[in-house]
C-alpha cells in the first residue's frame, strides 16, 4: 500500500532536481552574456539584449527559389526597403515597424525562362537621376544585368558584355554608381551604369579558371583619388554619387580593389592599380565628342592575391572584414584570414595567408548559400539546408567568438537558406529559401536579469489551421509568428 507514495515522492525528486539543474544552467548562461556585454561595452560597441523572434513570412511562387535578398543601404531615407529575386521577378518591400512586410513593387522580365542569381541597391551619380534608389539585378541565363529605376518604375540602362549568366551583383560602398559583376564566363567585370561602360575585365593568364560566384568591394577605399575631389572648402566630396557619402582619403584611394571567389576553389584580391583616371573618364563618355566611341576599357589579368589553399571546394561567398576577408565553402564553416597582397608591380601576385579563424556550420554542405555581415560589421548571419540561421556578434581582433551566439528556426522552416540579409542595427534578420519564402527575425528586448534571456530560437508548434501558434511558451525565445504577408 506505500508503493504509490514511494513512486509519487521519487518523481518529485526528480522533477525538483531538474529545475535546480536548470535553474543552474540559466545562471551560468546569464553570467556568460553578461562577461560579454562587459567586453563590448569596454570595446565602445553596441550590445543588444533580447532574443529573435520570427515577425512575418512572405510567401512568393513557390516554383522559384529566392536566390538573393538585399536591404537598402544606399540611400538612408530607404532604409526599410527590402529586394528579392526569385525566377524571372524581382520584389521589392517594405519593412513596416509591426513586424511586417509590406509588398509595394513587381518587376517580371520578359523572357519568363529568365532567372535572376542576385540583386544590390545602387545609385545614380546624374543630377537628373541623383538620389533616386535604383536596383540592379543580375539574369543567370542572358548574362544581362538590368538597372531598373524603382521612381520612375522603369528600366534605367542594361548592361551587355558578359558571355554567360550572372552568379553576383556589388554596388560600391561609396560610389554606388560602380557595379560590379561576378559571371559564369570566368570573369568579374567593373560597370559605369550611368554611363554604360564597361570600365575594366578582370580575367585572363592569371584569372578563375571556372564560374566566379561572388565579388565583394573592398570598404573605405575610393577609386577617385585626391585630385579628383573638391577641396575641404569647395563643396562636398559626395557630389558623385548623390547620397553625400563621406569618403577619406586611404593609402590605396584612387584604386578599386575587390575580393573574388569561384568554383575552382580560389579566392582573388584584385585592383585597378596602374590605370590612373581610369574611373573618372568612365563618368563622362558618351558625352559630347566622345558620342558613338567604344571606351578603352581596361583588362586586367594578374591579381594581387590568389590561393587555392584557403578551401578544399567551391568558394560560393567573399566578403571583406577590414583588412581581413571573410570566406565560405561546402565545408561547414566560415573562414576568416588575412591575404597577404603583393606589390606594387602589375606581375606581382602573392598567395599567402595567414588564418585566423573558423566559424563553425552545420548542415551546410552545398554551393550557392551565402552569409552576411551587418553593415557596421558587429554582426555576422548564415543559414543552413534545414532552414536555420546562424547569428554571430562579431568584436575586435581576437575578440569574435567562433560558437554562434543565437540561432533561429521555426517548425515551418525546413527549406534551404539560400541568402541571409541584416539591419544596420542588428536587429532585423531576412532569410531568403527556396520554394519562395521569406522569413523576417526581429530581435525583443530583454531584460538582463528578465525571464528568457537566451539568445537561442525555440521550435513553435503549429496550429490546426497551418499557421503557428501565438500562444508559446514566452520563457523560451522565440517561435510565435505576430503577422504574415502573402
Amino acid at each position: 500500500q506505500f508503493a504509490p507514495a514511494i513512486a509519487t515522492q521519487r518523481e518529485a525528486r526528480v522533477r525538483r532536481s531538474g529545475r535546480r539543474a536548470s535553474a543552474m544552467y540559466s545562471r551560468r548562461k546569464l553570467k556568460h552574456w553578461r562577461r560579454r556585454k562587459n567586453e563590448l561595452e569596454k570595446m565602445g560597441m553596441r550590445y543588444n539584449e533580447g532574443r529573435y523572434k520570427l515577425s512575418c513570412v512572405v510567401r512568393q511562387d513557390t516554383a522559384h527559389h529566392v536566390y538573393c535578398c538585399a536591404l537598402n543601404t544606399v540611400h538612408p531615407a530607404h532604409a526599410d526597403k527590402l529586394a528579392t529575386t526569385a525566377g524571372p521577378r524581382a520584389y521589392v518591400y517594405r519593412l513596416t515597424p509591426d513586424g511586417g512586410v509590406k509588398l509595394t513593387q513587381c518587376y517580371v522580365d520578359e523572357d519568363d525562362e529568365e532567372d535572376y542569381f542576385a540583386c544590390c541597391w545602387c545609385s545614380s551619380a546624374a543630377r537628373e537621376t541623383s538620389g533616386r534608389p535604383m536596383l540592379a539585378v543580375a539574369g543567370g541565363y542572358k548574362g544581362v544585368v538590368r538597372v531598373i529605376d524603382c521612381v520612375a518604375r522603369a528600366v534605367h540602362v542594361n548592361l551587355r558584355g558578359h558571355g554567360g549568366g550572372v552568379n553576383d551583383v556589388k554596388a560600391h560602398p561609396l560610389r554606388p554608381h560602380l557595379l560590379l559583376t561576378a559571371s559564369k564566363d570566368e570573369s568579374c567585370r567593373l560597370w559605369n551604369l550611368d554611363s554604360a561602360v564597361c570600365v575594366a575585365v578582370f580575367a585572363g593568364e592569371f584569372g578563375h579558371r571556372n564560374e566566379v560566384l561572388s565579388v565583394d568591394f573592398k570598404p573605405g577605399v575610393d577609386p577617385y583619388d585626391a585630385s579628383e575631389r573638391e577641396e575641404p572648402g569647395g563643396g562636398s566630396s559626395g557630389g558623385r554619387n548623390g547620397v553625400g557619402h563621406d569618403v577619406g582619403q586611404g593609402p590605396e584611394d584612387g584604386d578599386v580593389v575587390f575580393v573574388s571567389g569561384a568554383m575552382d576553389n580560389q579566392i582573388k584580391v584584385w585592383s585597378t592599380r596602374g590605370y590612373p583616371g581610369l574611373v573618372r573618364k568612365s563618368d563622362g563618355w558618351g558625352k559630347g565628342g566622345l558620342a558613338g566611341n567604344a571606351f578603352p576599357t581596361a583588362h586586367v589579368q594578374t591579381p594581387t592575391f590568389s590561393s587555392h589553399k584557403v578551401h578544399g571546394n567551391y568558394v560560393d561567398c567573399v566578403r571583406w572584414y577590414g583588412d581581413l576577408v571573410l570566406s565560405k565553402s561546402v565545408e561547414n564553416a566560415i573562414t576568416l584570414f588575412q591575404p597577404r597582397l603583393g606589390g606594387a608591380g602589375s606581375s606581382v601576385t602573392s598567395s599567402g595567408f595567414r588564418k585566423v579563424q573558423d566559424f563553425p556550420l552545420r548542415k551546410c554542405d552545398i554551393w550557392f548559400m551565402r552569409f552576411a555581415l551587418a553593415p557596421d560589421a558587429t554582426h555576422m548571419c548564415c543559414g543552413n539546408t534545414a532552414g536555420e540561421v546562424f547569428v554571430w556578434r562579431m568584436g575586435g581582433a581576437g575578440v569574435a567568438h567562433t560558437a554562434a551566439s543565437a540561432t533561429l528556426a521555426h517548425k515551418r522552416c525546413v527549406r534551404a537558406v539560400r541568402q541571409t540579409v541584416m539591419t544596420a542595427d542588428g536587429r532585423t534578420v531576412i532569410a531568403a529559401c527556396d520554394e519562395g519564402t521569406v522569413w523576417r527575425w526581429d530581435l525583443v528586448d530583454v531584460g538582463v536579469g528578465g525571464a528568457g534571456s537566451g539568445v537561442g530560437e525555440k521550435r513553435a508548434t503549429p496550429g490546426e489551421d497551418g499557421e503557428t501558434d501565438g500562444n508559446v511558451d514566452e520563457g523560451v525565445d522565440g517561435g510565435d509568428v505576430a503577422g504574415a504577408a502573402t
